[in-house]
């Protein structure tokens, strides 16, 4: 087995090249994706802002347009302040329709565009589907050769174990595995390009305090009215749902898209409260949907890889050191002198995956000792 220790750790010198923080040849290819995402990024920012202009503008109309609507039915109201009121009516219109040209251009520009990006991200794409193939053929390799030195014993009943393991590795195809992973992660994935998005008029419900037959688990719609009508904006008090654009990268998660909240949430005013209107958040999602960032779309998403799932694999067994209660849903709960199995060594965090009683879960790797067989 030291050749085959030795020849992995000369690939791994020949292959990869460490500098100052990280792997140079994942740098590079971070920066390509960077170079190659770049221009379009300036184009989506560009989109964002015309969409922006054009619905403020939109609201600004309807607001304006309702002014002059109730002045013009008041007698308290002076022919010229009417007048007043119909010129910045005509204002507002004005300015939509040019913040509606503005934001089409802006789309018109990035659609434009559309072909030209995906031909460099292609080409970075495929540079890295050729570096990960190389990777995969030689795991292969090595694996082989760790199944020859595994197989020194011609025992009929060692013979199937064997086998069995040369199939497995031999099944192994890496090219059917990269074209899984660019048909649903890559350049080959279905695209979903910012669309026109006509201005939709938001509305907000109104109650006054709570009623003592009121339902624990809902309120009554007392009146609808438009938002941005004789109220000025307040702040949430609530933490807003954001979204990122996930672009393909060379190790992507999938994702889901937000969906709307529908719960009422208590609100720690004391105050009577006007129930804000659902914050909408426009996600602009280049293959996989993604959860939208403020700052810049095509930051380095967190991907969560370890989902605590019982998939049957059998544990090591330990015992616990002391009481521990699980603070999340997550976490395993158990007392001084249970016995349960472990899944997964220690993490960087300091925790291990075990099962109990069934149940997959996390806990802290210093509430157990490994039990002697």
């Amino acid at each position: 087995m030291n050749d085959v220790l030795q020849k992995i750790k000369q690939w791994q010198k020949d292959t990869y090249h460490k500098s100052m923080m990280q792997i140079k040849e994942k740098k590079d290819m971070d920066d390509a994706f960077k170079k190659a995402q770049k221009p379009w990024a300036k184009l989506l920012q560009k989109v964002e802002k015309a969409r922006t202009d054009y619905h403020t503008a939109c609201k600004t109309e309807k607001s304006a347009a309702n002014q002059e609507r109730n002045a013009a039915g008041d007698s308290s109201f002076s022919v010229d302040q009417v007048k007043k009121m119909q010129d910045r009516v005509q204002k507002s219109k004005e300015e939509v329709q040019k913040c509606k040209e503005k934001y089409e251009v802006a789309l018109q520009e990035i659609n434009q565009y559309n072909p030209k990006y995906m031909e460099d991200m292609t080409v970075v794409f495929d540079k890295c589907q050729e570096m990960e193939a190389h990777r995969l053929r030689f795991i292969k390799e090595a694996l082989f050769d760790i199944q020859k030195h595994l197989n020194i014993s011609q025992d009929p009943m060692l013979n199937q174990i064997y086998e069995e393991l040369y199939h497995t590795i031999n099944n192994a195809d890496f090219e059917k595995d990269l074209k899984w992973w660019s048909n649903n992660h890559g350049v080959n994935m279905a695209m979903n390009w910012p669309q026109f998005e006509d201005y939709t008029e938001e509305f907000r419900d109104i109650h006054k305090g709570k009623s003592k037959d009121a339902s624990a688990t809902g309120i009554t719609l007392i009146n609808q009215r438009p938002v941005g009508e004789d109220l000025h904006d307040f702040p949430s008090n609530t933490k807003s749902t954001k979204t990122k654009v996930a672009l393909m990268a060379p190790r992507p998660n999938s994702g889901t898209a937000p969906t709307q909240i529908t719960q009422v949430q208590e609100s720690k005013s004391p105050s009577k409260s006007i129930e804000s209107p659902s914050n909408r958040a426009s996600s602009v999602t280049n293959g996989s949907a993604a959860k939208a960032n403020d700052s810049n779309p095509f930051e380095e998403e967190d991907w969560e890889n370890d989902a605590l799932v019982d998939n049957g694999e059998p544990g090591v067994p330990v015992k616990a050191l002391y009481d521990y209660e699980g603070a999340e849903n997550d976490e395993l709960s158990f007392k001084t002198g249970d016995i349960f199995e472990k899944l997964e060594d220690e993490d960087e965090q300091g925790w291990c995956k075990g099962r109990k009683d069934g149940r997959v879960g996390l806990y802290p790797a210093n509430y157990v000792e490994a039990v002697s067989p």
